[in-house]
């Protein structure tokens, strides 16, 4: 209970109190989603359904293309429902709406894992375009709450408490997923059963805003006859504010150094589970416990980020976590396994030796078995389903669980003749110990593309003699990202509140969301594009430029300016009022 009093330090009376709390809340429920479906789980299964349905190793590149057409509707009708609730008293209702299409939703995509082969993949794209749809759309609502909240003074320390707020819920319910996922597997049902609480702690969490976080009032409340006339003063007000926008100078700089380092930090965020899964073949147990670790160390990190905003200035911490972001990018386009070499269960497909039965056993990576690797249909995966599929599976697309020694001697001699493709094979015991494979696009052979002599580099140079492969190098990844993730968004959003009019709020907001969503869908197609033109290290690369263009710029804003551009304007909205 200290803890969570300190986070409510800055209200002055009890109801300010509750209302401050309540707001804490639905970003303690939000994070549900946020973590557990669109950083963990959502990322690696598409890029997995999709790599299986295809054979193909290009998931993330396609898990980008969805991520960013999720965040092209919130983009679009973000700013005019900003003008339209700075009018009316309506956020709620809005922010309501929001949360019942991204419950529902969220609730279907556990059906996703009971669907067929390139039809599961399908769906749960579609159930993520709107879910987060909800999800990101909601967040710009919620975000205009907070200049009612606080009081300028006060933002770092509010902003920073809400995103420790939301790391603490989504670390809390992805313990339990992940307890659930290493005691008895990530199987369908699981998965399900994943989807579907992470959507009832969205609901049963958030609630507690609708019930102590009052609207907000407005100066001068509208009244419209209709919604149509609703929309078009919105629409209205927004081809104001951007004719007006020469009146804030640091608004507008901050807005654009905004679009270019969030578009990188959302996308750094967005793609590592799926770069994990497609790049580095991580498996989903890993990716779990990574993204757990992260949400655990940006907790005491964030609020730690809000005192040093506090003393040392808002802006020149959120440029030094922006820094870290670009380090982050730096290693992760040299993150490489270590080559297979003898390390028999690192392979995909490996075959122990059994005496009594006088047969090779089939074992897979991570026991995702041969359906989960390999494409029944996708043309990435044609050479080794005619080279190999007879040993694999039977006739009747049934898994083979062992090879007698005659067969496994034949496998043996193909496996070595044929490798145009992405797999690997090892035997251990027996005759054939010792005989392995490893297919020329398999992830631990990097190969001569651009950015190839990075990863190169590191493994050679770094990786191999420190012994830290990609599970270590994803853990340290993870401990960097955590120190400073929460600091970023938590002042990013700072600096907004500090150079908006409480007046426009909603507006200005919706602006914000507009920026962030389209950075949102900017930041993943550049990925994809950069990823299908080149690779997907060429694309962690581009990412990395667009947050250094963005942090420089981020220099030129002028905080004291800014602030009182916004006191004026929320001064004449009054007086005019009265």
């Amino acid at each position: 209970m200290g803890v969570l009093s300190a986070s409510v330090s800055v209200a002055k009376n009890q109801q300010e109190r509750d209302a401050l709390q309540g707001w804490y809340w639905y970003d303690w429920a939000n994070q549900a989603f946020a973590l557990t479906v669109l950083t963990v789980v959502v990322p690696a299964l598409t890029a997995s359904m999709y790599n299986t349905a295809t054979g193909t190793q290009s998931g993330d590149s396609f898990y980008a293309l969805v991520l960013g057409l999720s965040s092209l509707f919130v983009a679009i009708v973000s700013p005019v429902l900003g003008a339209i609730a700075d009018r009316i008293e309506i956020k709620r209702k809005i922010l309501w709406a929001y949360t019942i299409v991204g419950v529902i939703f969220t609730a279907m995509m556990g059906l996703a894992p009971f669907l067929g082969e390139g039809t599961n993949y399908m769906f749960l794209a579609v159930c993520l375009v709107i879910g987060n749809i909800g999800f990101a759309g909601g967040n710009v609502i919620y975000y205009a709450f907070m200049p009612y909240l606080a009081e300028k003074e006060d933002v770092d320390h509010v902003s920073s408490w809400g995103y420790a707020y939301g790391f603490m819920g989504g670390s809390t319910i992805l313990i339990v997923h992940l307890g659930l996922g290493l005691t008895l597997g990530f199987t369908p049902t699981i998965l399900a059963f994943i989807f579907v609480t992470s959507a009832l702690w969205w609901l049963g969490w958030g609630y507690q805003l609708f019930l102590k976080t009052p609207e907000p009032k407005l100066p001068s409340p509208k009244e419209y006859e209709s919604t149509l006339e609703a929309v078009k003063d919105g629409f209205s007000e927004v081809t104001k504010t951007f004719r007006e926008i020469k009146k804030y100078k640091s608004l507008s700089i901050f807005l654009i150094s905004y679009l270019l380092f969030f578009d990188g930090v959302n996308t750094i965020g967005g793609m590592a589970a799926a770069y994990g899964e497609s790049v580095l073949r991580l498996s989903t147990t890993m990716n779990f416990v990574l993204l757990l670790m992260v949400n655990i160390v940006a907790i005491p990190m964030t609020i730690i980020g809000g005192k040093a905003a506090r003393r040392f200035g808002t802006k020149e911490v959120l440029i030094g976590a922006l820094i870290v972001y670009c380090v982050v990018a730096i290693l992760a386009v040299g993150f490489a396994p270590l080559d297979l070499d003898d390390d028999h269960e690192r392979y995909d497909f490996q075959y122990d030796w059994n005496e009594a039965d006088s047969a090779y056993e089939l074992t897979t990576l991570y026991d995702r078995g041969v359906d989960a690797w390999v494409s029944d249909s996708g043309e990435g995966d044609a050479k080794f389903r005619d080279a190999f599929m007879e040993f694999l599976q039977d006739d009747s697309g049934n898994e083979r669980p062992s090879l007698p020694i005659e067969e496994a001697t034949v496998l043996a001699s193909r496996m070595m003749g044929e490798l145009d493709h992405r797999f690997s094979f090892s035997f251990n015991g027996g005759d054939l110990d010792g005989e392995r494979s490893v297919g020329i696009i398999h992830p631990t052979m990097i190969g001569d593309s651009q950015l190839s002599w990075w990863p190169e580099t590191l493994r050679d140079n770094l990786w191999e003699p420190l012994g830290f492969g990609v599970n270590l190098q994803w853990i340290m990844l993870g401990t960097m990202v955590g120190i400073v993730m929460g600091t970023v968004g938590a002042q990013a959003r700072s600096m907004m509140v500090m150079l908006t009019p409480r007046t426009k709020a909603a507006e200005f907001f919706g602006f914000f969301g507009f920026i962030g969503k389209a950075a949102a869908f900017i930041g993943p197609i550049i990925y994809s594009i950069s990823a299908n033109l080149y690779n997907s290290r060429v694309a962690v690369f581009t990412i990395m430029i667009v947050i250094l263009a963005g942090t420089a710029l981020l220099t030129r804003v002028d905080l004291e300016e800014g602030a009182a551009t916004a006191a004026a304007i929320d001064r004449e909205a009054w007086d005019s009022s009265e």
